[in-house]
């Protein structure tokens, strides 16, 4: 027992290190934003790839319109673009960006200008360097409006518009790196389960907690952010606090909640007309310690229910904002209907930072044909997130949550893949709180480097 304090205090130090090192490592980082940031201001502003997409083409089509009036369209060689109406660059526009390494001259020295952007007098290196803006993560610009054939969006801006909307998106990523501090600061782990509407996210959440707290229902109820804590954080009292505004909430003091009734739960979760922004919800996890994921001995833990992501267009930007401010996404996938576009969308969001998210593909147990749809589903993991893909083994699980309640509620535990799916969720989220907590906030910092590196 000794030796296993021993060991125990000894990670943590470990841990407390490396959280030490990576947030002066995102201070850093917030500081050379901030440094580019100033410069696109007020000395020179930076030039994003697709301006210079734009000016090349423009140079090159006007000059072959001059010059080549007797030639074929088909002799035009035409640089890639986001402009492109090829499904397939726009497809791959939207993919999570992997570390690369910087581009540099020796890339391109085997490869010659045409003779159209030599007439044109377009600069070789211009065309071949920063020609595709997909090459950029974290500071890549949102315009997918533009990757229509018939749409001209980015070739009617001009340098000093294109100037402005890249120092907002300096000034999005800044914010993010300070929720990324306040992540590497706080020492306990947050827990977003979230999918689309009607997955079995409450339901999950109950079964986790062996408890039907959370209010579940064959049609979508929930209609608000509802986090999950140990009683032992309120005094061992179990209650819930509606919360208007969560910046001011303190357990402490009571004029920054209203206290409500179990009673009252399900109609506040379903309708919430009172407008609240959260409920905290203090209870008493039915696990040992050795087994509970809330009441732990190692960390405190909040689980996080959710609104579907495909509820209203205001909720799913409400989400996406959210899981900037969540250490772990549990994303619950319904294996009636596989990855849904805005779940897709979900994912490729928060695989800029989070290159692991734990996957429950819930409701298993109403496939008839279970080997298909498992292969179907792991095939659109493998494209959404490719290193949850290769880790497989312990971030996806198939199971059903609402089996697994009625086990507990008939006495009965004979849901494995259930049990299995806890034990993993419970390695990842305390045991593996680098990968969990820490390489998230690294991963973006790292792609923030990356990024600024290749523009300069």
């Amino acid at each position: 027992m000794n030796a296993s304090h021993h060991d125990q205090v000894q990670q943590q130090r470990i841990f407390a290190d490396k959280c030490r090192r990576l947030h002066t490592y995102l201070l850093n980082t917030k500081s050379l934003l901030q440094e580019v940031g100033e410069y696109n201001r007020t000395k020179w502003p930076v030039h994003y790839p697709l301006a210079r997409i734009v000016r090349a083409n423009q140079q090159l089509a006007s000059s072959a319109s001059s010059s080549s009036m007797h030639q074929t369209s088909s002799g035009l060689r035409r640089t890639n673009s986001m402009l492109n109406s090829d499904s397939t660059l726009v497809d791959d526009a939207m993919a999570p960006i992997p570390l690369r390494r910087t581009m540099t001259a020796d890339d391109f020295s085997d490869s010659e200008p045409t003779s159209e952007e030599l007439r044109a007098g377009v600069d070789p290196n211009a065309v071949g360097r920063l020609l595709d803006p997909s090459d950029l993560s974290v500071l890549k610009l949102d315009l997918r409006l533009s990757y229509h054939s018939d749409s001209d969006v980015m070739g009617s801006l001009e340098e000093s518009s294109i100037a402005r909307l890249f120092d907002e998106r300096l000034m999005q990523c800044e914010m993010h790196i300070d929720k990324l501090i306040a992540r590497v600061t706080d020492k306990s782990s947050k827990i977003l389960v979230t999918g689309d509407l009607n997955a079995g996210k409450s339901t999950l959440v109950n079964a986790l907690i062996r408890k039907d707290i959370l209010p579940f229902d064959q049609q979508p109820c929930t209609m608000l952010f509802c986090e999950v804590v140990d009683a032992s954080l309120n005094g061992g009292i179990e209650e819930v606090h509606a919360i208007p505004n969560m910046a001011a909430y303190s357990r402490d003091d009571v004029s920054t909640f209203v206290k409500i009734s179990m009673n009252d739960l399900e109609d506040i979760v379903m309708e919430n007309s009172d407008h609240y922004q959260q409920l905290k919800i203090y209870t008493n996890d039915c696990h040992s310690d050795k087994q509970s994921l809330l009441h732990n001995g190692v960390v405190d833990v909040a689980l996080i229910d959710s609104p579907g992501l495909n509820r209203d267009s205001l909720k799913t930007t409400q989400l996406f904002a959210r899981q900037e401010e969540i250490d772990v996404v549990v994303f619950v996938v319904n294996a009636e209907n596989h990855f849904t576009l805005s779940g897709q969308d979900f994912l490729l969001n928060a695989g800029k930072e989070k290159a692991h998210i734990f996957i429950v593909v819930n409701r298993f147990d109403a496939i008839r044909r279970k080997d298909r749809c498992e292969r179907m589903i792991l095939d659109q993991i493998r494209e959404l997130s490719p290193l949850t893909y290769e880790e497989r083994g312990e971030l996806v699980h198939f199971v059903s949550a609402h089996e697994k309640l009625a086990d507990q509620q008939n006495g009965t535990f004979e849901a494995t893949s259930f049990a299995n799916m806890e034990k993993c969720l419970r390695s990842f989220t305390l045991e593996q709180r680098f990968k969990s907590k820490l390489a998230p906030a690294q991963r973006y910092a790292m792609n923030v480097l990356y990024d600024t590196q290749y523009l300069a």
